[in-house]
């Protein structure tokens, strides 16, 4: 009797190692939402992940993180995160996503995904979002790579502190884009298509006119020039986006009264013609693209007395720099002739590119 309980014992304990060497993943899997995070991922060489990983933000305790299944990642909990540095989360249960926004700054992080959005960008951390124990952890590096917090790892220790300074850059340019609809609005100055750059604005962007008064997004126009503080990270994408924080028209009140339409066309090109008119002045024909749906891509353009002529910087340029060849931007009203191409009186040209010089021989 013994005997025959030993070995179905036996037969017993083979059974279970050979089920747990075929269904090791599926267990573990299986028993992720019942055990603490501490024992929810594998030991490192360095058996640095059999502790749990203590996180502070801004000198608080937060719930315990730990190492990911590699031991080379701190895995931290997302909403304590969000909570700690004032960022708005909002959870979409059913593709199990967080969508955070605060300022500038939006993002959205989908567990199981290493694939983080920023500024309408898609970076890679090498570690995706993962839910244990009903909670969404993310890679310390996410605090620091698309939050732009400073985080420290120490052992099994990881402090995650707000920027104190803000790291900003102030650039100027003609706008030549402005999107004010929906959630997501930007700004495009300082060229049209993939040129120039996209600041991205928000509830906290401060809008000032040339006087100093508060002003708001809606009273820009295509063809402002503008000086833009934003900070110094943007996006490797063609034109590059960034989150911007001030937005300066420059422009004087005097000069948008004298010559500056009510609603403003743009159209961004190569100058194909000049010639001079019977009044001795200036005409230029610009081919290219529309900067607005209502905007020709190919128009004749008279220069007058009123024309402005600059850069993008805002400095004035000579009507000799308006050469065929020469890439322009030309900003004007909607009253056009019905001729092909139409024609129209410029209010602001912005020379990109002179024309190439030929070489003296």
């Amino acid at each position: 009797m013994k005997s025959t309980m030993n070995n179905n014992m036996k037969k017993v304990s083979a059974l279970m190692v050979l089920s747990l060497a075929l269904g090791g993943g599926a267990a573990y899997a299986a028993n992720l939402d019942s055990i603490q995070p501490v024992n929810s991922t594998s030991v490192s060489a360095d058996s640095k992940g059999t502790e749990a990983v203590k996180v502070s933000v801004n000198g608080a305790p937060m719930t315990d993180g730990y190492w990911n299944k590699d031991g080379q990642e701190p895995m931290i909990a997302l909403r304590d995160l969000t909570e700690a540095l004032g960022i708005e989360l909002k959870w979409n249960k059913e593709n199990k996503s967080a969508e955070l926004t605060k300022g500038t700054l939006w993002t959205i992080v989908t567990t199981g995904k290493d694939q983080y959005s920023v500024n309408k960008m898609l970076l890679k951390l090498g570690t995706a979002p993962e839910i244990t124990n009903g909670t969404l952890f993310v890679p310390a590096s996410f605090a620091d790579k698309v939050l732009h917090a400073q985080v420290n790892t120490t052992g099994n220790q990881v402090t995650i502190s707000s920027e104190e300074e803000v790291k900003t850059v102030t650039e100027r340019g003609v706008i030549t884009g402005i999107n004010s609809e929906g959630k997501y609005q930007s700004i495009h100055i300082g060229g049209a298509g993939t040129d120039g750059i996209v600041l991205n604005v928000g509830e906290d962007t401060v809008f000032k006119s040339a006087d100093g008064k508060d002003i708001k997004l809606t009273d820009l126009t295509i063809g402002m020039n503008v000086e833009a503080e934003h900070s110094e990270i943007a996006t490797l994408s063609l034109p590059p986006q960034t989150p911007t924080y001030k937005v300066t028209v420059l422009d004087t009140a005097a000069s948008e009264s004298e010559a500056q339409p009510k609603e403003v066309l743009g159209t961004a090109g190569t100058i194909e013609n000049v010639k001079t008119t019977e009044n001795n002045g200036t005409q230029i024909e610009i081919s290219g693209s529309r900067l607005t749906e209502t905007a020709p891509d190919h128009v004749i353009l008279n220069i007058s007395k009123d024309t402005e002529l600059v850069n993008h910087q805002g400095e004035t340029i000579k009507p000799e720099e308006l050469t065929k060849g020469a890439k322009v931007i030309g900003f004007y009203s909607p009253v056009l002739t019905r001729s092909l191409p139409p024609i129209g009186t410029a209010w602001k040209v912005v020379i990109e590119t002179p024309a190439d010089q030929p070489e003296a021989k």
